[in-house]
Protein backbone atom coordinates (compact mmCIF):
# COMPACT_ATOMS: atom_id res chain seq x y z
CA UNK A 1 0.00 0.00 0.00
CA UNK A 2 1.25 3.40 -0.81
CA UNK A 3 1.49 6.13 1.50
CA UNK A 4 1.02 9.73 0.85
CA UNK A 5 4.09 11.34 1.93
CA UNK A 6 3.21 15.41 3.40
CA UNK A 7 5.06 17.72 0.27
CA UNK A 8 8.09 18.85 1.16
CA UNK A 9 9.85 22.28 -0.86
CA UNK A 10 13.26 21.21 -2.26
CA UNK A 11 16.02 23.26 0.09
CA UNK A 12 16.58 25.07 -3.38
CA UNK A 13 13.35 26.69 -4.80
CA UNK A 14 13.61 30.23 -4.13
CA UNK A 15 10.46 32.69 -4.25
CA UNK A 16 11.90 35.40 -6.68
CA UNK A 17 9.04 38.25 -5.43
CA UNK A 18 9.96 37.71 -2.04
CA UNK A 19 14.31 37.77 -2.60
CA UNK A 20 13.33 41.28 -4.87
CA UNK A 21 11.21 42.93 -2.25
CA UNK A 22 13.32 42.06 0.96
CA UNK A 23 16.99 42.26 -0.45
CA UNK A 24 16.29 43.36 -4.33
CA UNK A 25 15.02 46.99 -3.52
CA UNK A 26 11.77 46.36 -5.38
CA UNK A 27 8.33 47.33 -3.37
CA UNK A 28 5.70 45.00 -2.45
CA UNK A 29 3.36 47.31 -4.52
CA UNK A 30 5.18 46.51 -7.90
CA UNK A 31 4.79 42.80 -7.43
CA UNK A 32 2.56 41.02 -9.68
CA UNK A 33 1.03 38.60 -7.08
CA UNK A 34 1.14 37.08 -3.77
CA UNK A 35 1.85 33.38 -2.73
CA UNK A 36 -0.97 32.51 -0.48
CA UNK A 37 -3.40 29.58 -1.19
CA UNK A 38 -5.27 28.53 2.07
CA UNK A 39 -7.25 30.71 4.37
CA UNK A 40 -4.58 29.88 7.08
CA UNK A 41 -2.10 30.93 5.10
CA UNK A 42 -3.55 34.10 4.86
CA UNK A 43 -3.74 34.77 8.44
CA UNK A 44 -0.33 33.79 9.40
CA UNK A 45 0.74 36.46 6.33
CA UNK A 46 -1.79 39.05 8.00
CA UNK A 47 -0.58 38.28 11.06
CA UNK A 48 3.16 39.40 10.84
CA UNK A 49 1.79 42.42 8.83
CA UNK A 50 0.36 43.36 11.94
CA UNK A 51 -3.46 42.81 12.34
CA UNK A 52 -5.28 39.50 13.21
CA UNK A 53 -8.19 38.15 11.31
CA UNK A 54 -9.82 36.40 13.83
CA UNK A 55 -10.08 39.54 16.15
CA UNK A 56 -13.51 41.49 15.49
CA UNK A 57 -11.80 44.56 16.10
CA UNK A 58 -8.97 43.92 13.70
CA UNK A 59 -11.11 42.93 10.87
CA UNK A 60 -13.82 45.35 11.25
CA UNK A 61 -10.51 48.15 10.55
CA UNK A 62 -9.49 46.14 7.79
CA UNK A 63 -12.92 46.24 6.20
CA UNK A 64 -13.07 49.50 6.32
CA UNK A 65 -9.54 50.21 4.63
CA UNK A 66 -10.77 48.06 1.56
CA UNK A 67 -13.95 49.90 1.42
CA UNK A 68 -12.03 53.26 1.03
CA UNK A 69 -9.32 51.09 -1.39
CA UNK A 70 -12.47 50.20 -3.55
CA UNK A 71 -13.77 53.85 -3.48
CA UNK A 72 -9.84 55.10 -4.21
CA UNK A 73 -9.88 53.25 -7.34
CA UNK A 74 -13.55 54.13 -8.44
CA UNK A 75 -13.12 57.86 -8.07
CA UNK A 76 -9.47 58.35 -9.44
CA UNK A 77 -7.99 55.33 -11.60
CA UNK A 78 -10.97 54.22 -13.68
CA UNK A 79 -12.01 55.18 -16.93
CA UNK A 80 -15.14 55.43 -18.23
CA UNK A 81 -16.68 51.18 -18.35
CA UNK A 82 -14.18 49.91 -15.94
CA UNK A 83 -15.23 48.21 -13.18
CA UNK A 84 -14.02 46.51 -10.32
CA UNK A 85 -15.69 42.91 -10.29
CA UNK A 86 -17.91 42.35 -6.96
CA UNK A 87 -16.25 39.42 -6.39
CA UNK A 88 -13.39 41.83 -5.09
CA UNK A 89 -15.09 44.99 -4.51
CA UNK A 90 -18.30 43.89 -2.38
CA UNK A 91 -17.41 42.75 1.17
CA UNK A 92 -20.81 40.60 1.00
CA UNK A 93 -19.55 38.59 -2.42
CA UNK A 94 -16.20 38.42 -1.16
CA UNK A 95 -17.01 37.28 2.52
CA UNK A 96 -14.07 36.59 3.88
CA UNK A 97 -10.57 39.40 3.39
CA UNK A 98 -8.40 35.92 3.14
CA UNK A 99 -10.29 35.65 -0.32
CA UNK A 100 -8.55 38.28 -1.30
CA UNK A 101 -4.95 37.42 -0.81
CA UNK A 102 -5.74 33.95 -2.18
CA UNK A 103 -7.25 35.65 -5.52
CA UNK A 104 -4.34 37.90 -5.36
CA UNK A 105 -2.16 34.61 -6.02
CA UNK A 106 -4.05 32.32 -8.66
CA UNK A 107 -2.59 31.72 -11.14
CA UNK A 108 -5.49 29.86 -12.97
CA UNK A 109 -6.35 31.66 -16.17
CA UNK A 110 -9.84 31.80 -15.48
CA UNK A 111 -8.83 34.23 -12.29
CA UNK A 112 -6.89 36.50 -14.38
CA UNK A 113 -9.17 39.77 -14.19
CA UNK A 114 -9.98 38.59 -11.02
CA UNK A 115 -6.18 38.19 -10.01
CA UNK A 116 -5.51 41.69 -11.37
CA UNK A 117 -8.04 43.35 -9.42
CA UNK A 118 -7.45 41.79 -6.39
CA UNK A 119 -4.04 43.05 -6.50
CA UNK A 120 -4.99 46.38 -7.46
CA UNK A 121 -6.79 46.75 -4.15
CA UNK A 122 -4.49 45.26 -1.94
CA UNK A 123 -2.07 48.12 -3.04
CA UNK A 124 -3.94 50.61 -2.22
CA UNK A 125 -5.01 48.97 0.95
CA UNK A 126 -1.40 48.49 1.88
CA UNK A 127 -0.75 52.37 1.71
CA UNK A 128 -3.81 53.44 3.55
CA UNK A 129 -2.57 51.50 5.97
CA UNK A 130 0.60 52.95 6.51
CA UNK A 131 -0.79 56.16 5.95
CA UNK A 132 -3.28 55.69 9.02
CA UNK A 133 -0.74 54.98 11.32
CA UNK A 134 1.66 57.62 10.53
CA UNK A 135 2.27 59.83 13.38
CA UNK A 136 0.69 62.56 12.16
CA UNK A 137 -2.72 61.01 12.21
CA UNK A 138 -2.14 61.18 15.78
CA UNK A 139 -0.64 63.80 16.76
CA UNK A 140 -1.92 66.35 13.78
CA UNK A 141 -2.70 69.37 15.46
CA UNK A 142 0.17 69.50 18.20
CA UNK A 143 2.21 69.40 14.76
CA UNK A 144 1.04 72.19 13.10
CA UNK A 145 1.05 74.25 16.20
CA UNK A 146 4.52 73.05 16.61
CA UNK A 147 5.96 73.86 12.70
CA UNK A 148 3.70 76.55 11.67
CA UNK A 149 3.07 79.11 14.53
CA UNK A 150 6.84 80.12 14.65
CA UNK A 151 7.13 80.66 11.05
CA UNK A 152 3.45 82.83 11.36
CA UNK A 153 4.50 84.72 14.26
CA UNK A 154 7.83 86.16 12.46
CA UNK A 155 5.34 87.81 9.53
CA UNK A 156 3.94 91.14 10.23
CA UNK A 157 0.72 91.74 7.78
CA UNK A 158 -0.70 95.04 7.03
CA UNK A 159 -4.00 94.75 5.83
CA UNK A 160 -4.69 98.30 4.72
CA UNK A 161 -1.11 98.26 3.00
CA UNK A 162 -1.88 94.68 1.37
CA UNK A 163 1.78 93.50 2.53
CA UNK A 164 3.22 91.17 4.32
CA UNK A 165 7.21 91.38 5.90
CA UNK A 166 8.92 88.61 7.26
CA UNK A 167 10.97 90.08 10.69
CA UNK A 168 10.25 93.60 10.33
CA UNK A 169 12.25 94.28 13.02
CA UNK A 170 15.41 92.63 11.36
CA UNK A 171 18.63 94.77 11.72
CA UNK A 172 19.01 94.53 7.72
CA UNK A 173 15.16 95.31 7.27
CA UNK A 174 11.94 93.29 6.76
CA UNK A 175 11.70 91.35 4.03
CA UNK A 176 8.29 92.08 1.94
CA UNK A 177 6.81 89.22 0.80
CA UNK A 178 4.55 88.64 -2.35
CA UNK A 179 2.66 86.13 -0.62
CA UNK A 180 2.98 83.72 2.15
CA UNK A 181 1.24 80.22 1.84
CA UNK A 182 0.61 77.18 4.08
CA UNK A 183 0.46 74.15 2.06
CA UNK A 184 -3.46 72.68 2.11
CA UNK A 185 -2.66 69.70 4.39
CA UNK A 186 -3.14 66.76 2.29
CA UNK A 187 -6.18 64.52 2.07
CA UNK A 188 -5.74 60.70 2.55
CA UNK A 189 -6.64 60.09 -0.74
CA UNK A 190 -4.18 63.13 -2.30
CA UNK A 191 -1.58 61.16 0.12
CA UNK A 192 -1.88 57.98 -1.35
CA UNK A 193 -1.96 58.73 -4.61
CA UNK A 194 1.65 60.47 -3.76
CA UNK A 195 2.79 57.15 -2.91
CA UNK A 196 1.09 54.96 -5.17
CA UNK A 197 2.76 57.43 -8.25
CA UNK A 198 6.55 57.30 -6.52
CA UNK A 199 7.82 53.18 -6.40
CA UNK A 200 10.33 54.60 -3.75
CA UNK A 201 7.80 56.33 -1.57
CA UNK A 202 6.41 55.06 2.00
CA UNK A 203 4.24 56.89 4.30
CA UNK A 204 7.52 57.54 6.46
CA UNK A 205 9.18 59.02 3.55
CA UNK A 206 5.93 61.45 2.70
CA UNK A 207 8.01 64.49 3.51
CA UNK A 208 5.68 66.98 3.04
CA UNK A 209 2.64 66.52 4.58
CA UNK A 210 2.62 69.36 6.03
CA UNK A 211 4.57 72.28 4.08
CA UNK A 212 5.12 76.40 3.54
CA UNK A 213 5.83 78.61 0.24
CA UNK A 214 7.72 82.06 0.36
CA UNK A 215 6.79 83.93 -2.03
CA UNK A 216 9.52 86.82 -2.34
CA UNK A 217 9.21 90.78 -4.42
CA UNK A 218 13.08 89.31 -6.17
CA UNK A 219 15.58 86.95 -6.32
CA UNK A 220 17.86 88.45 -3.74
CA UNK A 221 15.10 88.31 -1.63
CA UNK A 222 14.13 84.28 -1.86
CA UNK A 223 17.78 83.83 -0.17
CA UNK A 224 17.56 86.85 2.34
CA UNK A 225 14.81 84.35 3.32
CA UNK A 226 16.80 81.40 3.73
CA UNK A 227 19.78 83.57 5.85
CA UNK A 228 16.41 85.20 7.64
CA UNK A 229 15.42 81.71 8.74
CA UNK A 230 18.64 80.02 9.81
CA UNK A 231 19.99 83.91 11.95
CA UNK A 232 16.61 83.79 13.95
CA UNK A 233 16.54 79.97 15.10
CA UNK A 234 13.37 79.32 13.01
CA UNK A 235 15.25 76.34 11.48
CA UNK A 236 18.42 74.37 12.39
CA UNK A 237 20.15 73.58 9.83
CA UNK A 238 21.61 70.14 11.03
CA UNK A 239 18.21 69.21 10.94
CA UNK A 240 18.00 69.42 7.58
CA UNK A 241 17.67 66.17 4.93
CA UNK A 242 20.83 66.79 2.44
CA UNK A 243 18.88 64.39 0.08
CA UNK A 244 16.00 66.13 -0.23
CA UNK A 245 17.18 69.94 -0.86
CA UNK A 246 16.34 71.81 -4.43
CA UNK A 247 17.71 75.28 -5.80
CA UNK A 248 16.61 75.61 -9.43
CA UNK A 249 16.19 79.46 -8.89
CA UNK A 250 20.16 80.61 -8.74
CA UNK A 251 23.24 78.83 -8.30
CA UNK A 252 25.63 79.04 -5.04
CA UNK A 253 28.50 79.71 -6.08
CA UNK A 254 27.18 82.58 -8.39
CA UNK A 255 25.11 84.02 -6.17
CA UNK A 256 27.97 84.43 -3.34
CA UNK A 257 30.16 86.17 -6.15
CA UNK A 258 27.79 88.84 -7.05
CA UNK A 259 27.31 89.09 -3.62
CA UNK A 260 31.12 89.56 -2.81
CA UNK A 261 31.24 92.49 -6.05
CA UNK A 262 27.72 93.98 -3.81
CA UNK A 263 29.87 94.39 -0.99
CA UNK A 264 32.74 96.27 -2.62
CA UNK A 265 30.59 98.58 -4.47
CA UNK A 266 28.87 99.00 -0.85
CA UNK A 267 31.87 100.03 0.87
CA UNK A 268 33.17 102.22 -1.71
CA UNK A 269 29.87 104.38 -0.65
CA UNK A 270 28.12 103.78 -4.11
CA UNK A 271 24.13 103.02 -4.04
CA UNK A 272 22.83 99.29 -4.49
CA UNK A 273 19.49 99.39 -4.97
CA UNK A 274 17.16 96.78 -5.80
CA UNK A 275 17.38 97.46 -9.76
CA UNK A 276 21.91 97.40 -9.03
CA UNK A 277 21.25 94.11 -7.44
CA UNK A 278 18.90 92.25 -9.72
CA UNK A 279 21.25 93.19 -12.67
CA UNK A 280 24.72 92.49 -11.15
CA UNK A 281 22.38 88.76 -11.13
CA UNK A 282 21.17 88.56 -14.23
CA UNK A 283 24.54 89.59 -15.88
CA UNK A 284 26.85 87.38 -13.89
CA UNK A 285 24.84 84.08 -14.59
CA UNK A 286 24.33 85.19 -18.45
CA UNK A 287 28.63 85.53 -18.23
CA UNK A 288 29.17 82.38 -16.26
CA UNK A 289 26.40 79.91 -17.00
CA UNK A 290 28.70 77.43 -18.07
CA UNK A 291 30.41 77.21 -14.34
CA UNK A 292 26.21 77.12 -12.69
CA UNK A 293 26.03 74.72 -10.18
CA UNK A 294 22.45 74.02 -9.79
CA UNK A 295 20.88 71.16 -7.48
CA UNK A 296 18.53 69.24 -8.93
CA UNK A 297 16.06 66.93 -7.60
CA UNK A 298 14.28 64.73 -10.09
CA UNK A 299 10.78 65.22 -9.94
CA UNK A 300 8.88 63.29 -13.26
CA UNK A 301 5.38 65.42 -12.64
CA UNK A 302 6.71 68.97 -11.74
CA UNK A 303 8.69 69.22 -14.91
CA UNK A 304 12.40 70.85 -15.81
CA UNK A 305 11.25 74.09 -15.74
CA UNK A 306 10.19 74.24 -12.42
CA UNK A 307 12.44 76.60 -10.51
CA UNK A 308 12.25 77.29 -6.34
CA UNK A 309 14.18 77.27 -3.48
CA UNK A 310 13.39 74.24 -1.62
CA UNK A 311 14.48 71.95 1.50
CA UNK A 312 12.75 69.38 3.95
CA UNK A 313 13.52 70.71 7.53
CA UNK A 314 12.76 68.28 10.60
CA UNK A 315 11.88 69.65 14.14
CA UNK A 316 11.10 67.74 17.27
CA UNK A 317 7.88 67.95 18.53
CA UNK A 318 7.18 66.71 21.48
CA UNK A 319 3.44 66.44 22.48
CA UNK A 320 1.23 64.65 25.85
CA UNK A 321 0.90 60.94 25.65
CA UNK A 322 -1.75 58.81 28.02
CA UNK A 323 -4.54 60.00 29.91
CA UNK A 324 -5.21 61.05 33.64
CA UNK A 325 -2.17 60.74 35.98
CA UNK A 326 -0.36 58.35 33.56
CA UNK A 327 0.00 61.71 31.08
CA UNK A 328 3.73 62.12 30.10
CA UNK A 329 5.67 63.82 27.10
CA UNK A 330 6.40 61.92 24.01
CA UNK A 331 9.37 63.46 21.45
CA UNK A 332 9.82 62.89 18.19
CA UNK A 333 11.53 64.97 14.75
CA UNK A 334 8.54 65.76 12.21
CA UNK A 335 9.61 67.03 8.64
CA UNK A 336 8.50 69.78 7.06
CA UNK A 337 8.77 71.35 3.26
CA UNK A 338 9.90 75.16 3.01
CA UNK A 339 9.65 76.31 -0.77
CA UNK A 340 10.78 79.97 -1.15
CA UNK A 341 10.93 81.64 -4.84
CA UNK A 342 10.47 85.03 -6.56
CA UNK A 343 7.33 86.81 -7.57
CA UNK A 344 8.25 86.20 -11.34
CA UNK A 345 9.51 82.10 -11.21
CA UNK A 346 5.85 82.06 -9.19
CA UNK A 347 3.98 83.11 -11.75
CA UNK A 348 6.01 80.72 -14.53
CA UNK A 349 5.44 77.72 -11.95
CA UNK A 350 1.59 78.38 -12.10
CA UNK A 351 1.26 78.18 -15.47
CA UNK A 352 1.46 76.36 -18.20
CA UNK A 353 2.42 72.61 -17.95
CA UNK A 354 3.73 72.92 -14.60
CA UNK A 355 0.41 74.17 -13.21
CA UNK A 356 -0.82 72.12 -10.44
CA UNK A 357 -3.68 70.64 -12.26
CA UNK A 358 -1.46 69.16 -14.56
CA UNK A 359 1.14 67.85 -11.77
CA UNK A 360 -1.68 66.12 -10.37
CA UNK A 361 -3.13 64.44 -13.81
CA UNK A 362 0.50 63.32 -14.23
CA UNK A 363 1.13 62.34 -10.56
CA UNK A 364 -2.11 60.36 -11.22
CA UNK A 365 -1.71 58.52 -14.40
CA UNK A 366 1.37 56.99 -12.87
CA UNK A 367 -0.27 55.54 -10.04
CA UNK A 368 -3.18 54.43 -12.00
CA UNK A 369 -0.58 52.33 -14.01
CA UNK A 370 0.67 50.72 -10.78
CA UNK A 371 -2.55 50.51 -9.22
CA UNK A 372 -3.44 48.21 -11.96
CA UNK A 373 -0.24 46.76 -12.78
CA UNK A 374 -0.17 48.00 -16.07
CA UNK A 375 4.14 48.55 -15.75
CA UNK A 376 4.10 45.14 -15.31
CA UNK A 377 2.61 43.73 -17.93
Amino acid sequence: MTVNQPFTPSNFHFNRQVLDCVIGGVSAIDTPRLNIHTRDEAKQFITAYGYDLDSPGDTELLWGIHRRAVALIQEQFLNEGENIPMDVADPTTLGDLSKLLILASSRLEAHHELQKWSCAVLRVMHVFVHLRNDLFSAFRDQIQASLLKPLQDAIVVDDIAGKSVLGPNEPRGGIQLHKFEIKPFKTTASSAIKLLARSERVALSLLDKIGVRFVTRSLFDSFRVVRFLVDQHLISYPHIIPDQSANTLYPINLFLEVMEELKAIEKRGEVVDDNVVREALMAHLAESKDQANYLEKLNEFSGPDYRFLKFINRKLVTVTIGEGGDKKPFSFFYPYEVQIVDVETYSRNMSGPMAHDAYKDRQRRKARARVLGEHLR
